[in-house]
């Protein structure tokens, strides 16, 4: 619960939610399901954003813009009707539904996931990725996902327009692997590869991500790189970066091999 929470503003214009949420204490309400489950003694003020219109879904010639008060089921739904022409999309689509139940989809929305920056989410390896990029509106700037991921700073305070994800082409496949207590548990290693096949000389373009293996989900660019110049998973395989906890969900050594393990599965996959 927000125990502090006094009140809540609704602008109706960007520069007055801005000035807003430069007060102390006051935070963006995305739905609201991000800052419940943090349940902050910090919270003193809510910003609602649910008359700056940023639920939408945009398409352009090579990605779709997804806005940030859009449920996580509309994402689903919205990626679900172009994922059988776009595998990316449909990638999405397929992930939300495995990894969200039905109520929470409906509840949280894709700005309180970005809040959120959990780190061993699937959702958020898949977004690493399929290479998302996050437009910040108060500072319109763009976010790659590594960045978003990492900032040293609590990203909770800011002002999250949309995502952009490029459809890519037919010629896609996406795998994903975790490793958990239960199928629905949240993962303690989990892997995502996405290879897109290319004309000569180069055969495909490969990208490739993991969690469980370091403090937020990473990408992994030079094991795909490798994987896409040599064709070879096992010289991939000596090119991941892994510094993984130690805890009592597993060892360093155990979630390095299930990498490894996850790590040569996803590639399988996806190259065929």
């Amino acid at each position: 619960m927000l125990l502090n929470l006094k009140t809540i503003h609704t602008p109706t214009t960007l520069e007055e939610a801005i000035s807003w949420l430069a007060q102390p204490g006051a935070y963006p309400l995305y739905g609201g399901a991000a800052l419940q489950r943090r349940s902050s003694s910090d919270v003193l003020a809510g910003v609602d954003l649910s008359q700056l219109e940023l639920d939408y879904v945009r398409e352009s010639e090579n990605s779709l813009r997804l806005g940030s008060m859009l449920t996580l089921e509309q994402v689903r739904q919205a990626c679900a009707e172009r994922g059988e022409k776009y595998p990316r999309l449909g990638a999405v689509a397929t992930m939300l539904a495995a990894d969200w139940p039905e109520t929470l989809r409906n509840t949280m929305t894709l700005g309180d996931l970005l809040m959120e920056r959990e780190s061993q989410s699937m959702t958020n390896v898949l977004l690493l990725a399929l290479g998302v990029v996050i437009k910040r509106m108060d500072l319109n700037v763009h976010l790659t996902m590594p960045a978003w991921l990492t900032i040293p700073a609590d990203v909770s305070r800011y002002l999250i327009a949309h995502v952009r994800i490029s459809r890519g082409s037919q010629a896609v496949n996406v795998a994903t692997e975790k490793v958990a207590r239960t199928p629905a548990d949240a993962p303690i290693v989990g892997a995502v590869a996405c290879v897109e096949k290319t004309q000569a000389p180069v055969k495909q373009y490969t990208t490739l991500a993991l969690c469980g293996v370091a403090k937020t989900p990473i990408p992994q660019p030079d094991a795909a790189r490798t994987f896409d110049e040599t064709g070879s998973i096992d010289q991939a395989l000596d090119k991941l970066i892994l510094d993984p906890p130690d805890d009592h969900w597993g060892s360093r050594e155990y979630r390095s091999e299930m990498a490894r393990v996850l790590t040569r599965r996803v590639l399988e996959r996806a190259s065929h």
